[in-house]
């Protein structure tokens, strides 16, 4: 085992012992991706105009869900956050015209927050969501038309922010102004930057509170040139 992966483990297995989980949080994680699917509270309105939520965090099971993605790095969580996510992006795949190409950006985290963590929650529910479509590409077999896109690059931050949960609207607003920006090495950009009107761009969180950091990242996509940009989290 490296030395890296040998800290993790120690941590991980400190972080358990402090934090033993929540009773709510066994429940949902053990849920299948499906049923977690039927039985979680949608929200009620999107928190935006600009993206849309999947399910209510003020129900525990939710915000469990979310807590065991973001601080424990559970694949099972990352799994069924997921596959809701998968679902609502296919449906929108659906009714988004035959020639755009649909394409899956994770918020990104700071390099401060990462070093922290270790890890970017949005990038694990990404895996999962690739990995759902990879599967279904393998039942079509060879037709791909009208598969999703994942840009795991496409949009970076640049700069770091205190956490957002004790502030009032008008701080975040403030505080996330220039935070993001479109990387100019992207793997996908110079397709992108030929026609930009030809993509319907997806960034994908795990929750949107007051929605200013979904917010910044969807305009900042959008100043580009991408105008065809929306956001999509698990929880509101």
């Amino acid at each position: 085992m490296q030395p890296s992966s040998a800290l993790g483990a120690f941590f991980g297995a400190m972080l358990h012992a402090l934090f033993p989980v929540h009773p709510a949080e066994l429940g949902v994680l053990g849920m299948g991706a499906l049923e977690a699917w039927r039985k979680l509270p949608r929200t009620g309105h999107p928190p935006l105009d600009e993206a849309c939520s999947i399910f209510a965090y003020k129900d525990e099971r939710v915000s469990r869900l979310v807590w065991s993605v973001k601080y424990r790095k559970s694949r099972r969580g990352a799994a069924i956050a997921g596959y809701a996510l998968y679902r609502m992006a296919r449906s929108w795949r659906a009714v988004v015209p035959a020639d755009m190409t649909v394409v899956i950006v994770p918020m990104p985290v700071s390099r401060k927050r990462r070093r922290e963590r270790g890890f970017n929650q949005c990038e694990l529910i990404l895996d999962a969501m690739e990995k759902l479509e990879n599967g279904d590409l393998e039942k079509k077999g060879a037709d791909t038309r009208g598969r999703l896109a994942f840009a795991r690059d496409l949009l970076v931050r640049v700069r770091h922010t205190s956490r957002q949960t004790m502030k009032d609207r008008e701080e975040r607003l403030e505080s996330l102004q220039g935070v993001f920006a479109v990387n100019e090495r992207a793997m996908l950009l110079p397709a992108m930057r030929a026609k930009p009107l030809g993509y319907f761009i997806v960034v994908v969180d795990d929750v949107i509170t007051t929605g200013s950091t979904m917010k910044d990242a969807v305009d900042t996509l959008r100043r580009a040139g991408f105008a065809n940009t929306y956001g999509l989290s698990l929880a509101h």
